[in-house]
């Protein structure tokens, strides 16, 4: 028995790790984790083009300037209210509310050049239409003109039954507006505040039997604006009374 037991292994215990052999592990574990993340990064970088042996230094490229597309030119609109008619457009008066109801093609108003101009124009118009000027055919009957301008004064002094009288009961607007309508807005225009200035110039007119027509220069000031324009009147002779047939402007 003694020899059995004397020929047996003997166990040993393990030894412990000593402090040296910690601090050497622990130091070992966190160089590989340094070296485990630089090589991420490394490998992130190198995909991107980014590491310093794996780009090439070149000159820096200048910055693209915009060129701005051109643009084509935009045709101006012509104004509301006006359709084709001999010698000129038709015109519909006061169908543009820009200004009161009397410029129906706005588009072609000069602006008053000082703040001063402006004020008198919109406080103070010019006295009422007067014609510079005036020509009429041989055997043209006077009472024309003298129904032309009492038109302009009475549009000028928004005197509207007045004004209206002077245009026929088949009075043929503009555009598809019927007479009715037609009577209707002038009288809502011409009910709106404000003074307006209504001259005529170049006066001529044409008489053939009981119809005629009379063209001149109007020049419409309102608000602080003017509006030039050549306008023709065509006009019927009923019951001895001159009325207006139809209107039209030519710009």
């Amino acid at each position: 028995m003694n020899s059995l037991s004397s020929n047996a292994p003997q166990l040993h215990p393990p030894r412990g790790i000593s402090a040296g052999q910690t601090l050497l592990w622990f130091a070992a574990g966190v160089a590989g984790m340094f070296l485990l993340v630089s090589a991420i990064f490394a490998v992130k970088l190198a995909m991107q083009g980014q590491l310093p042996f794996t780009t090439t230094a070149s000159a820096p490229r200048p910055a693209a300037t915009a060129t701005p597309p051109a643009s084509a030119a935009t045709p101006p609109i012509p104004a509301a209210g006006t359709a084709a008619a001999p010698g000129g457009n038709d015109f519909e008066s006061g169908s543009d509310g820009i200004l009161p109801p009397e410029a129906a093609h706005l588009s072609k108003a000069s602006i008053a050049a000082t703040p001063a101009t402006t004020q008198a124009a919109a406080t103070a118009p010019t006295p009422a239409a007067t014609a510079s000027t005036a020509a009429a055919a041989p055997g043209a009957d006077p009472a024309i003109g003298r129904h032309v301008q009492a038109w302009a004064e009475a549009w000028e002094g928004k005197a509207i039954d007045d004004y209206l009288q002077h245009y026929a009961s088949d009075f043929q607007p503009a555009g598809k507006l019927s007479h009715p309508d037609w009577l209707a807005q002038r009288r809502q225009r011409l009910a709106r505040p404000g003074a307006i200035s209504v001259e005529i110039s170049e006066l001529d007119i044409r008489q053939s039997g009981d119809t005629a027509s009379a063209r001149f220069v109007q020049t419409y000031r309102a608000s602080g604006q003017t509006l030039t324009d050549r306008k023709t009147l065509e006009l019927v002779r009923r019951d001895g009374k001159w009325l207006i047939l139809r209107e039209y402007t030519a710009g």
